[in-house]
């Protein structure tokens, strides 16, 4: 079995695209943004090229006869998608380092693409590698796995110019996602489909279609707990792996950033965003700030903005990692991050594999629950592996079970889950709490017992 404290970056499970929509890195509310459907926002083109809003009392569901290709060749305002350096330690028990996170940009003029008939893989690519909507590089890389579904579709019905898609071709592919592709829960479907009108806007836009032709998009009601993903990491499991690296690997990369994500329950991407002086030794408390001049935007922008207490146990495991173990090192903005590699700053996919690999339960010397040798087992030889594991978690359920155990033991969710967790009332009771009703129960009575 590999020794699951260093790794180097990897792409995360493939073909996961999680539904909560606050897994993504969407950009926070503003006045001058649309909301999506699917959580995040669109840049509104203020000038020639933006639409404009429908009336309030205009028909939800245009008439499906005016709807085609449209005679009018929009000027492409997109921006490129930010491209990001994938830079860590490399472990002899690991692959190496990617070269790059980034995608290559489509080099085609969107003029000469857009004229003439439009080949549905190509717009597609470049939409993507564009980034028109200014979205967080994993919700681009989220739409890219849920378009693959639309493009496979016009493939098996042979549509290779996307000017011929008309009203029934998107019946046809609901239909399609429902009997034909992998996708089973109707939050997946969802999803799909949310993509898709995103996409259809977009080339609205270019004069592909009409405007308002992604409304005949018809997105499923999907239940409150339907599609709920309940892998979550309870908290006892969560202290029981930090103990195991003070014991073991007391100080290291993996240490400080377990001790990190079980005491405070943040995203990948705001541990990621954690500089050296965002730390207060003496006071015990870390400061997220949103600084995407240079690199580390926060999910919720600068609303998200916050200082998190921690517990004597994790300031510890902070101390002794900035003393003995942190390269003292600067990112390419110049920065002195807080968990670093030889290189720079760690990449939030070496948090990732470093959440992959201590999530197998072998690699705190538990007994395999599905019965395999670590010995033989491949996902215990490596860490590039160890999401094979069907027991290893991502770290979102770190966060999901951090905040449950909260909700779970009574503290208030709107003034201090919400604030120290970034994230809304609502989404916390529909996303995150997976305890029970007599958990809240037994939580509340000491709140009343005793008036």
């Amino acid at each position: 079995m590999t020794d699951p404290n260093d790794g180097s970056d990897e792409p995360d499970r493939p073909d996961e695209t999680p539904e909560n929509p606050d897994q993504h890195e969407n950009d926070s509310e503003n006045p001058t943004r649309e909301v999506r459907t699917d959580g995040g926002e669109v840049v509104t083109d203020q000038g020639q090229h933006a639409h404009q809003t429908p009336q309030p009392h205009s028909p939800e569901t245009p008439d499906s006869r005016n709807f085609g290709r449209s005679q009018v060749t929009h000027i492409n305002t997109a921006r490129p998608t930010e491209s990001t350096n994938s830079q860590t330690d490399c472990s002899p028990t690991n692959f190496a380092e990617p070269d790059s996170d980034s995608e290559t940009v489509n080099s085609t003029n969107g003029d000469q693409l857009f004229s003439g008939a439009v080949a549905v893989d190509d717009v597609v690519e470049f939409y993507l590698d564009t980034n028109p909507w200014d979205v967080q590089p994993n919700t681009v890389t989220a739409y890219r796995g849920r378009l693959r579904h639309f493009q496979a579709f016009c493939t098996a019905h042979d549509i290779e110019d996307l000017g011929t898609v008309r009203p029934n071709t998107l019946d046809e592919f609901q239909n399609y996602l429902r009997e034909a592709s992998p996708l089973v829960a109707t939050s997946s479907i969802k999803g799909c489909l949310a993509a898709l009108r995103k996409f259809l806007q977009y080339c609205e836009r270019r004069g592909v279609f009409d405007h308002g032709f992604h409304k005949l998009v018809i997105l499923p009601t999907v239940s409150k707990h339907e599609g709920q993903d309940e892998r979550w990491l309870a908290r006892e499991s969560a202290e029981e792996i930090v103990e195991h690296l003070e014991t073991y690997r007391s100080f290291t990369k993996a240490h400080v950033v377990w001790a990190i994500l079980a005491e405070t329950g943040i995203r990948q991407s705001t541990l990621y965003a954690l500089d050296l002086d965002d730390y207060d030794a003496e006071e015990r408390y870390l400061t997220v700030v949103n600084r995407e001049e240079s690199g580390t935007r926060l999910k919720n922008g600068y609303d998200a903005e916050r200082e998190l207490s921690i517990s004597a146990d994790a300031a510890r495991a902070i101390d002794g990692y900035i003393q003995e173990n942190r390269n003292a090192v600067t990112d390419d903005h110049g920065r002195e991050p807080l968990v670093t590699t030889r290189n720079g700053r760690l990449q939030k996919s070496t948090i990732r594999q470093y959440v992959y690999a201590w999530t197998r339960p072998c690699a705190t010397g538990q007994d395999c629950p599905v019965g395999e040798d670590p010995d033989t087992c491949d996902a215990a030889q490596t860490n590039n592996a160890a999401y094979d594991c069907p027991e290893s978690l991502s770290p979102h359920p770190v966060r999901r079970g951090y905040i449950t155990h909260l909700r779970a033991n009574g503290v208030p969710t709107e003034d201090v889950i919400s604030e120290r967790c970034d994230a809304n009332p609502d989404t916390i009771e529909r996303w995150y709490d997976l305890s029970t009703e007599s958990d809240r129960r037994e939580a509340r009575r000491e709140y009343v017992e005793d008036l």
